[in-house]
């Protein structure tokens, strides 16, 4: 009778809460939401996946806080904000370094690039890989023929070293905002510019208030996938096989559609009546190289990821 009634049980699910900071059509949001699929639809698994709407409210500096302390068990982390665990992470950010998406999978694979994740361990974070989103463009309530318009204007920003630094060279005023702040900020006059990537821009609906598209594709962004390492390290091996298997599911499903839905992004914004001017490296004034040269002295493992790309 013991033995029954032991074998009636149900064994409790494990429960993963993840934050991020992404809008709900964004490349990541929809990396997540294949992950949870996944990993919620394997029969012999009981895991639930559910997002921590407080950490998302808070940012990603409370994100990577919250996974250290183990109260969060993943999450999908800008690399711009893990720059203040490992500044080589910033070789990803430099303007100009990439020009396609196929680009960024393969300098994924190399040495430095998993260095860079294994390096993430000291601060109670395994990275379980790289997750890819469009490249960076710029949106702005009046028509700039040129970077040189962008002088003096309050650019809003990612909050990170390479960005500040970006737009100081270009005479720019950047300013650090959150996702949620941007068509508030726009309301206030608080920012002439928004740096963001396409799919955040119609997901915001930001052609209401910013019209103009400077299609510069000046940067990549790349994110990394992360659980809590005390927390990853009390699984079971068949929990994080599973977990892991999901995510490269989810991952190989997202990159694979990424092209194909930053064309839709740039169509969409030009059937909403935005203005598209495309610009290029050359249209920078040798600023992407000067930047290029000033963080490959900053960071031995930064200079050899970023003088191996093509």
């Amino acid at each position: 009778m013991l033995m029954v009634l032991l074998l009636s049980v149900p064994v409790a699910a494990e429960t993963i809460r993840f934050g991020m900071i992404t809008t709900p059509d964004h490349a990541w949001s929809r990396l997540m939401q294949q992950f949870k699929s996944s990993l919620e639809n394997s029969s012999s698994n009981a895991i639930r996946v559910r997002e921590s709407r407080f950490a998302k409210v808070r940012g990603e500096s409370s994100i990577i806080e919250l996974l250290g302390r183990g109260q969060l068990q993943a999450a999908i982390v800008a690399v711009g904000s893990l720059t203040t665990l490992d500044p080589s992470l910033n070789g990803w950010l430099m303007p100009y370094q990439f020009s396609s998406a196929a680009q960024l999978r393969l300098a994924a694979q190399s040495d430095d690039a998993k260095a860079m994740l294994a390096g993430l361990e000291r601060h109670n974070l395994v990275a379980l890989g790289y997750v890819f989103s469009g490249m960076r463009v710029i949106m702005t309530p009046t028509l700039m023929t040129s970077t040189r318009d962008l002088k003096g204007k309050r650019v809003g920003t990612f909050p990170n070293d390479v960005f500040y630094n970006w737009y100081r060279q270009l005479g720019a005023d950047p300013q650090p905002i959150q996702i949620q702040d941007i068509r508030l900020w726009f309301e206030q006059e608080k920012i002439d510019a928004i740096d963001t990537d396409l799919a955040t821009a119609v997901d915001l609906q930001l052609y209401d208030q910013a019209p103009n598209l400077m299609y510069t594709n000046h940067m990549a962004f790349p994110g990394v996938f992360v659980v809590s390492k005390s927390w990853w390290a009390a699984l079971a091996s068949g929990k994080q096989q599973a977990i892991s298997a999901a995510f490269s599911q989810a991952e190989k499903t997202t990159f694979a559609a990424l092209e194909q839905s930053e064309k839709a992004d740039l169509q969409q914004l030009r059937e909403r009546g935005v203005t598209v001017k495309k610009y290029t490296e050359t249209d920078f004034n040798g600023v992407p190289q000067k930047l290029r040269d000033f963080y490959y002295g900053t960071n031995e493992r930064l200079k050899r990821f970023g003088m191996a790309q093509p």
